[in-house]
């Protein structure tokens, strides 16, 4: 089965042009093109999606020391430095 731009930017709720950004640069699901027009072959597609989930699934080991480290290393936002000058 064969997806045609429209029906999979309806699919994943995004602009169509995305889809079109995706694919001149190289990203986004797999495609065909079939005369003037992309088509998404729906195998491709729910394989690209499992990648996708499994990307976003997996926590980085080093990424919640990270923003930790980022946290402590925050400069005081202006609430913070405002509660300071009323001292």
């Amino acid at each position: 089965m064969w997806l045609s731009t429209d029906e999979l930017a309806a699919r994943l709720k995004i602009p169509a042009k995305t889809l079109a950004v995706w694919a001149s640069a190289g990203r986004g699901p797999r495609y065909a093109r079939i005369g003037r027009y992309r088509r998404y072959r729906l195998s491709d597609l729910l394989a690209w999606e499992q990648e996708q989930l499994d990307k976003s699934g997996r926590p980085d080991p080093d990424a919640s020391t990270d923003r930790a480290q980022d946290s402590r290393r925050r400069p005081p936002s202006k609430e913070d430095r405002g509660h300071h000058r009323d001292r």
